[in-house]
C-alpha cells in the first residue's frame, strides 16, 4: 500500500483494479471540504468523471438498487466507469465489493445496525449487474475496543441473526468482532476477500478518526472507489 500526498491531503492508495483510496487523517482533512469541493478535487488529481457520497443513516438503502429521498443511501452498486463513490466511517466497515470482469463496483457502510438489518445480503442477491467475487474490509473499530453490551446481542437475535461465535467476554466486558462477521457473510457468497487485515480506526490514532475514541467527532475517513 502507497500513500498519496496532494497539497497536503493524504490518502492511502489500497488498490488499482479496481482503484481504492482511503482518506488519511492529518493537518488537512478529505471530509472537511464541502461535497462540490471533494468532487472538484477528485476530477482534477484523480482524473474520474465524476464524484459521489452520500447521507448516511445506518440504513439499507443501495444507490443502484433501492429509492431514497435526500441522497439518504448507506452503499451504492454502479457498473459506470471512472465515476467515484465514497464511504463515510468513523469505526464502522467501509466494505467495497467488485466484479472485475464485469466492471461492477458497490460500497457499503457495515455498522452493527446495517449488518443486523442484513445489509451485505441484500446488495448481493439484488446485485442487477450479475455477480460480485472480491472484496476489500477496510479501516473500521477492532474487537478489542468494541465493546457491546447484552441488549446489543439481543438485537441481532431478534433478526434471527446469532452472533455468539463473534462475541468474547473479559474481565465482565463483552465485545465483538465485526471483521468476522463480516467475512462470514461474504464467505456465505464465495466472495474472496482481498485482505487479512484491517486496520483498527480506534488505534491507528494518527491515521484514522474514530467516533467512539474521539468523543463523537463528526469528521469521518472516506473509502474511494472507481474502476
Amino acid at each position: 500500500m502507497n500513500v498519496i500526498e496532494i497539497n497536503g491531503f493524504n490518502f492511502l492508495e489500497v488498490s488499482q483494479s479496481p482503484n481504492i483510496i482511503i482518506s488519511l487523517k492529518g493537518d488537512k482533512n478529505f471530509s472537511e471540504l464541502d461535497p462540490l469541493a471533494r468532487e472538484e478535487f477528485m476530477k482534477k488529481y484523480f482524473g474520474v468523471d465524476s464524484f459521489e457520497d452520500f447521507n448516511q443513516e445506518h440504513g439499507t438503502n443501495i444507490k443502484g438498487i433501492s429509492g431514497s429521498e435526500d441522497n439518504a443511501f448507506d452503499g451504492y452498486i454502479s457498473s459506470n466507469a471512472n465515476c467515484a463513490y465514497a464511504i463515510k466511517t468513523a469505526d464502522c466497515i467501509p466494505l467495497i465489493l467488485w466484479d472485475e470482469e464485469k466492471q461492477v463496483l458497490a460500497g457499503l457502510h457495515c455498522g452493527w445496525k446495517g449488518l443486523k438489518r442484513g445489509i451485505i445480503p441484500k446488495t448481493i442477491e439484488n446485485n442487477p449487474f450479475g455477480s460480485l467475487t472480491h472484496a476489500y474490509i477496510g479501516p473500521h473499530i477492532c474487537k478489542a475496543h468494541f465493546e457491546v453490551k447484552e441488549d446489543f446481542i439481543e438485537a441481532f437475535a431478534q433478526e434471527n441473526k446469532d452472533i455468539s461465535e463473534f462475541i468474547e467476554e473479559q474481565e465482565g466486558k463483552i465485545y465483538m468482532n465485526l471483521r468476522q462477521y463480516t467475512v462470514r457473510e461474504l464467505h456465505q457468497y464465495g466472495i474472496e476477500i482481498s485482505n487479512n487485515f484491517s486496520p483498527c480506526s480506534y488505534t491507528e490514532i494518527d491515521h484514522f478518526f474514530s467516533w467512539r475514541r474521539d468523543n463523537a467527532n463528526p469528521l469521518r475517513n472516506l473509502t474511494i472507489a472507481w474502476f
